[in-house]
């Protein structure tokens, strides 16, 4: 006779910087809702965000009934499946996000380039399911209680020698817990919501689309330039 599963105990904390999305109040009332886990929620609003993300972990650890903590920003909307990223059992595991950055929409999808640096990536587009990344997003995160046990002061910004910001909390805290061996996962089939200016998600994937026409009115175009070079020059 197979045991039954135990239950996953998921400390949940938005982090309230004054305003929290409807969209994301409704996807927190479908997530209570669900059975299988015994969660419980928190709106902390400590101020900076670095503070804030800490003292949820000081929190969160402190209550050792729980098995995992889950932070999601005011202005991120999950899937209101994003509880059963928990069934992976993963110590950092995100589902897809986006954020703009220098006006552009970007996956927070990252590898490692050979300089050490941090790149935004579209590999994905022709991925599906978990996949290991170097380094994603804190937007929406779940974290097991043996990578913040093991990353000691774990959200905060990495500068260089003239105090420039290399790494801001998210991306930082992904580099130092790799150095201790824990992976960072994305799951692509849980896609996440940023409302920035806007839905991220949407605006990224209307580029995308928008990128594929011109693709292919680049290759009519040398098409008609190879092979019919009169009709191009009567379009033209």
């Amino acid at each position: 006779m197979a045991l039954p599963l135990r239950q996953k105990n998921c400390y949940i904390a938005v982090l309230n910087q004054g305003e929290i999305r409807t969209e994301l109040t409704k996807v927190l009332t479908l997530i209570i809702q669900q059975e299988g886990f015994r969660i419980n929620i928190t709106y902390p609003h400590k101020k900076p965000i670095a503070n804030n993300r800490n003292h949820i972990v000081q929190k969160f650890l402190a209550r050792k009934e729980f098995d995992y903590l889950m932070m999601i920003d005011s202005d991120i909307v999950p899937p209101p499946n994003i509880m059963k990223l928990l069934d992976f059992n993963k110590d950092i595991i995100v589902p897809l996000m986006f954020v703009m950055q220098n006006g552009k929409v970007l996956p927070l999808y990252l590898e490692q380039a050979k300089d050490g640096q941090l790149e935004f990536t579209k590999k994905y587009l022709d991925m599906q399911g978990l996949v290991k990344v170097d380094a994603t997003g804190t937007g929406c995160i779940i974290l097991s209680r043996k990578v913040l046990e093991a990353v000691k002061f774990p959200f905060r910004n990495e500068y260089d020698t003239d105090g420039i910001k290399k790494f801001g909390l998210d991306l930082n805290f992904c580099k130092r817990a790799r150095k201790l061996g824990f992976q960072p996962y994305v799951h692509l089939d849980y896609v996440a919501d940023h409302h920035a200016v806007g839905s991220l998600r949407e605006m990224y994937y209307l580029l995308l689309q928008k990128e594929k026409v011109e693709e292919e009115y680049k290759k009519v175009f040398q098409y008609l330039k190879e092979h019919h070079p009169r009709i191009l020059a009567k379009i033209e």
